[in-house]
């Protein structure tokens, strides 16, 4: 990496004293590990690849050294920054917590996102100074002609793997091909993989390198698995939201079809708790996730829409109703809780046709979830047993049909 930083506090940065007077309303005064080297590298103008757990001050990590940077421009009065997210809910958070740091300067941000309306996006544009945006809403607009991005000196790819897994590879490359050759470009991402680091290498200028990957929120998050039967799950749902966690949570869950069948039993059992899907309307989804972070709802049953990047501070616990997909999305969706050094519950569910995929995840993750059977509804070994059974002839059946 090539440089070190020790820096406890943002006094030493000697930064604008607006900037800092938001900081200390934010109650922002330490930095995170992640802050105390990429702040300084992004002052300095260095390209960045920023790996580190959602929940250890990415998005300032890069916003703050920006905002510096801006306010000490001499003609800050044109678009200079871009940053690329991948989701609306990101787009609209994002902006959220930047504005705070801004408040008070000369300074404006337009957001692009698919679900607004092209009118109410464009309105603040010719006077912006950032831009954030999906690249699906951006390159429409790249496309059509609306906006110019050869201005652009900053640009800031952030949940780079979350781009890249929901197939974005594509439009990023159209877009960087729109910008100057000549700028500052920073990667943020919650993991690194050889698909990161080829194009980190095509990409990135001599990067300052920071990954916190693996040293990040080491024993915050309590994780643990609940074997149950399928049918069971229900009951063992409101077990845990009756006996063993007391404030808000997150309860994931593959498809819209289980998210509301897992909302009416909450329901039907006086348990309130809001549904979060693609499908649903923005406006509707702003609702809902502005009324769990002001603590209106406790629960909020959710597909993989929340699974990484959103930010819900205080978060006690998630609960994976079934086993997730990958190894990385397990890790995104555990991320919700136990940030900024907070502490958290991990609970995934694991039925008996469900335990092979368990046990690979686990392997993916190259470590063992401990098993919790301090609950009523505990899986029968025998079920277990012959669940496997049956899963190892229909893979018999299957190699003597190839054969």
């Amino acid at each position: 990496m090539g440089l070190t930083f020790i820096i406890l506090n943002f006094s030493a940065l000697k930064l604008d004293k607006i900037l800092v007077a938001n900081l200390e309303k934010q109650k922002l005064s330490s930095l995170t590990p992640i802050q105390e080297i990429a702040i300084p590298a992004i002052l300095e103008g260095r390209d960045c690849l920023a790996i580190a757990p959602t929940g250890t001050g990415k998005t300032e990590a890069y916003a703050i050294p920006i905002i510096q940077r801006l306010r000490t421009k001499i003609t800050a009065d044109h678009l200079s920054v871009l940053i690329l997210l991948p989701t609306r809910e990101l787009c609209i958070q994002t902006k959220q917590r930047i504005s705070g740091l801004i408040d008070g300067m000369d300074l404006t941000i337009a957001s692009f996102y698919g679900g607004g309306t092209y009118e109410s996006q464009l309105e603040v544009y010719p006077k912006a100074q950032m831009i954030l945006a999906t690249p699906g809403r951006l390159l429409d607009f790249i496309e059509q002609g609306i906006i110019d991005l050869k201005t652009i000196d900053t640009l800031v790819i952030d949940e780079f793997d979350q781009l890249l897994d929901l197939g974005f590879t594509k439009e990023l490359n159209k877009i960087i091909g729109t910008l100057p050759a000549e700028r500052q470009t920073i990667f943020s991402s919650a993991t690194k993989t050889l698909e990161i680091e080829k194009i980190v290498r095509k990409r990135l200028s001599n990067p300052v390198e920071i990954n916190l990957e693996a040293k990040t929120k080491k024993g915050q998050i309590e994780e643990s698995v609940l074997y149950v039967d399928k049918n069971d799950k229900k009951n063992l749902l409101r077990y845990l939201l009756e006996n063993r966690i007391a404030q808000q949570v997150i309860v994931f869950t593959r498809t819209v079809h289980a998210v509301e069948r897992i909302a009416t039993d909450l329901d039907r059992n006086g348990i309130s708790c809001s549904a979060l899907y693609g499908d649903i309307a923005q406006q509707k989804r702003e609702e809902i996730i502005t009324k769990f972070r002001q603590k209106e709802v406790r629960v909020l049953i959710a597909t993989d829409l929340l699974a990484r990047g959103v930010d819900f501070p205080d978060l006690e616990a998630i609960i994976n109703y079934e086993i997730p997909d990958s190894a990385e999305l397990y890790t995104h969706r555990i991320g919700r809780t136990g940030r900024s050094e907070a502490e958290g519950k991990a609970f995934t569910f694991c039925d008996a046709e469900d335990n092979e995929k368990w046990i690979k995840l686990q392997l993916s993750l190259k470590r063992q979830i401990k098993i919790d059977d301090q609950h009523p509804y505990l899986l029968s070994w025998e079920k277990m047993r012959s669940s496997s059974q049956n899963n190892q002839r229909k893979g018999g059946s299957k190699s003597r049909k190839r054969r």
